[in-house]
């Protein structure tokens, strides 16, 4: 298998093993505290999201895929240990979902998704005037929720990247 290739499919193996395992771990560990602010519903959740209906979890598995499938590409220049560079990818996710994501498919975050024959003119007011701020985005507990949960993803990412056989530059 051709060296790119071959990081590109373990980085979107990884990713997908983070999400099953990592992931849903601290899903889990923050529904079961039920802590104030914190809390999550059940891990490995089967709702399904659209544009296509499939399961949240699944959509998890590839959404995450793609950015390991990027992370494994990177990974040979890459200095120092892996699980590091993926505790920053985590905080990258985390942010680029509290900011964007939630903005473009929610409008207003913390809502469900918006009817699609309403999509381009709210799209049109968020490319006319930006995404809109309300409080659960600024909120310290959601960003603290975000960055535990996909922090601990990027984690496992770097952890289980090396155990497949992709290490990053020892220059």
């Amino acid at each position: 298998m051709p060296s790119v290739l071959k990081h590109a499919a373990l980085g979107f193996v990884a990713a997908v093993v983070s999400v099953l395992t990592f992931h849903q771990e601290a899903w889990e560990v923050l529904h079961l505290l039920a802590l104030p602010g914190l809390a999550l519903p059940a891990p490995y959740p089967l709702d399904p999201v659209i544009p296509f209906g499939l399961p949240r979890i699944v959509n998890y598995c590839l959404l995450s895929g793609i950015c390991g499938l990027v992370f494994g590409l990177a990974t040979p220049r890459m200095r120092g240990p892996l699980w590091l560079w993926g505790l920053g990818l985590g905080a990258i996710v985390a942010a680029f979902g509290l900011l964007t994501v939630s903005g473009i498919k929610h409008f207003l975050p913390g809502a469900r998704w918006i009817p699609l024959k309403y999509y381009t003119g709210i799209m049109t007011i968020v490319l006319t005037y930006g995404l809109p701020m309300s409080g659960s985005i600024v909120s310290p507990l959601t960003w603290i929720r975000s960055l535990l949960v996909d922090g601990i993803w990027g984690v496992g990412l770097g952890l289980i990247l090396p155990r497949l056989g992709l290490r990053p530059s020892r220059q």
